[in-house]
């Protein structure tokens, strides 16, 4: 089980060589299209509103909507589920925030000099050189929105990624060769078992949160789902008891659960104090 997070700058050559890549290690992808899909039609989110989140600074007054906590947990739940599967690329979408405590998963960022990458830009779509800026700095602008929103992190923060290529005066074909280099560097193989575990995990704690707030609708205020082995352990806050024995109920009966250790507290509403 191999698995491959990508960041990339727009005019960075990064599309290209996750496509090359990809071909290359006859690996899947999670890209923007296939990704849209499994949160609209497995998931049920609306199609507006992937649009609207998928990499991009949300408004404002998206900091009030529950439609952003839900956006993320079906995001995670779908890459997940997906990296669950192995030998797989991820594209964008904060990958190397979601799996930077997993091991067997490398890590890559793909930049390139502004200048360089307007000139890209310019060639491959016939903009103008103020059109080509404005793109790419629009682009720049929404994805590292995006990662500050959703992840609370600095996207061009090198402690994020275990690979970072310049691809200023690197072919992609060169890139490519990195990062399959990389990969057996890392002993990514060795690592198979304990990603998978890692990984089982992963998708438990986002089953648990979906039942418990999704499903059963349980007003479980800061909601946390961590899993060890099978072992589920549940944070948050809630206004009665009777949430949080019926939110540790329902982790209990999933598959796959073997024990629930409940840190759920109780802060009841409280009528006339000052």
């Amino acid at each position: 089980m191999a698995i491959i997070t990508i960041s990339r700058q727009l005019g960075s050559l990064g599309t290209e060589i996750a496509t090359k890549l990809k071909e290359e290690l006859s690996f899947r992808d999670l890209g923007k299209e296939s990704l849209e899909s499994r949160l609209v039609q497995k998931y049920g989110l609306p199609e507006e509103k992937v649009e609207r989140y998928d990499e991009k600074k949300p408004a404002f007054w998206d900091l009030f909507s529950s439609d952003k906590d839900k956006y993320l947990h079906f995001l995670k739940t779908a890459i997940y589920e997906f990296a669950r599967e192995g030998n797989c690329l991820l594209i964008g979408r904060g990958g190397q925030v979601l799996f930077q405590d997993i091991p067997g998963v490398l890590r890559v960022r793909i930049v390139a000099p502004l200048e360089l990458r307007i000139e890209r830009l310019k060639e491959r779509n016939q903009y103008d050189e103020r059109l080509a800026e404005q793109v790419i700095r629009h682009s720049d602008h929404d994805r590292a929105g995006f990662h500050r929103f959703f992840f609370h992190v600095n996207w061009e923060d090198y402690h994020l990624y275990d690979l970072m290529i310049n691809t200023q005066e690197l072919t992609t074909t060169t890139a490519v060769q990195l990062i399959k280099d990389a990969l057996q560097a890392y002993g990514v193989a060795d690592k198979q078992q304990t990603t998978a575990s890692k990984l089982k995990d992963a998708c438990l704690a986002q089953e648990v949160a979906t039942a418990i707030s999704y499903d059963e609708h349980i007003p479980i205020h800061f909601l946390e789902v961590a899993s060890v082995s099978g072992v589920v352990t549940l944070r948050g806050s809630a206004m009665t008891t009777e949430d949080i024995s019926r939110s540790e109920a329902v982790a209990g009966r999933l598959p796959g659960v073997k024990e629930v250790v409940n840190e759920i507290y109780c802060i009841p509403h409280t009528y006339g104090m000052t």
